[in-house]
């Protein structure tokens, strides 16, 4: 990963030694997902978004800043998502590693750069009647192949700080959000999926035990390989067997290439086979954007409609519930014509009754 300064923040993209890569995932990922869409002889309905991912800044790009809203700020913003139709917001991360930055005046990681975001939100959230999923430390530690166990330990500790610390607005959050990701490498990784297994049940048990009941939520990337569909359930179970997690949400990652429209059923079936194993509720995190460049400060546009329409159709076969990431930027004219034209036929469409 490489980092952008910003005037107020600081960004992380993939970096250089990464940029061949995701220009070849995104080119032939527009080719597959068009061929399909172009041969679709009925038009998808069904799958309706009642959830949203916000922050204080996107991680990889400039989005719709929030470290300065006011409780007015916050509110306008969940009315904006209450007219279509959302009623739950998710938190990314109270903090961030990687880039030192902190949206509440924590102890812990006070050499950061840190901004008092989460009280107004918080009373916004009261206020609007939204269920909001608080997030706590975020990092890339889930994606690290080489990751050791002191390592994972220690980031374990420091993620139940911060949540200590959170239990300070403990009475205007409903439910924690585990911030680190991971996804399946490619080919199993035996010793990495015990050590990240210990780690998600440190963590999550340990949420569990300084706040008994609250649910936990998690959001993980669906990278799919043809014909390894064991392979990739067998690691999945492996990181989450026995680990407390309430609801899975994980990301459909057509946004980001990792995936592409004509894998979303039989990617969807191992997530499918994987909560029944471990009794968690699954919901799909519908990816409302698309990567349209590498290592930029904007690198993602909305989505076209057509292509969200047939997410949302499969995401409504398998999910209890079907959240995006960052609907309040995406469906707006902050993301330009695009986001102009997505919000539009979004709204079109739920008025048709089509969702």
């Amino acid at each position: 990963m490489d980092t952008i300064p910003h005037d107020d923040f600081t960004l992380v993209t993939p970096g250089k030694a990464a940029e061949e890569q995701c220009r070849r995932m995104m080119a032939e990922g527009s080719k597959e997902n068009r061929r399909l869409l172009d041969q679709l002889t009925d038009k998808p309905f069904g799958g309706k978004i009642t959830g949203s991912f916000i922050y204080s800044h996107p991680p990889d790009y400039i989005g719709r800043p929030t470290m300065h809203y006011s409780k007015q700020d916050w509110q306008s913003l969940l009315q904006e998502m209450k007219q279509m139709g959302l009623d739950t917001v998710i938190y990314q991360a109270a903090v961030w590693s990687e880039i030192q930055e902190s949206s509440y005046p924590s102890k812990m990681f006070k050499s950061y750069k840190t901004w008092d975001s989460l009280g107004p939100l918080c009373d916004a959230v009261a206020a609007e009647g939204f269920t909001l999923y608080m997030g706590g430390l975020g990092n890339m530690i889930g994606f690290d192949p080489n990751v050791s166990a002191a390592a994972l330990a220690h980031d374990c500790e420091e993620q139940l700080a911060c949540f200590t610390e959170l239990l300070d607005y403990r009475g205007g959050f409903h439910g924690f959000y585990f911030s680190p990701e991971t996804g399946f490498p490619g080919q199993r990784q035996p010793e990495r999926e015990s050590k990240l297994n210990t780690y998600f049940k440190s963590v999550c048990e340990g949420v569990k035990a300084l706040c008994p009941g609250l649910p936990i939520l998690a959001s993980p990337g669906t990278y799919y390989y043809p014909g390894q569909e064991q392979e990739i359930y067998d690691f999945l179970l492996s990181l989450l067997q026995g680990v407390p997690i309430d609801y899975m949400a994980p990301q459909d990652s057509i946004g980001v290439f990792a995936n592409q429209l004509r894998y979303l059923r039989p990617s969807f079936e191992i997530w499918e086979k994987v909560c029944q194993a471990t009794g968690m509720h699954l919901w799909v995190n519908v990816e409302s954007f698309e990567r349209a460049d590498v290592n930029t400060q904007s690198d993602f546009v909305p989505a076209d409609f057509d292509r969200l329409a047939y997410q949302l159709y499969n995401a409504n076969q398998v999910g209890e519930k079907i959240i995006s990431w960052e609907v309040p930027y995406f469906y707006s004219a902050l993301a330009g014509e695009r986001g102009i034209k997505l919000r539009q036929a979004y709204m079109d469409s739920l008025a048709r009754g089509e969702r």
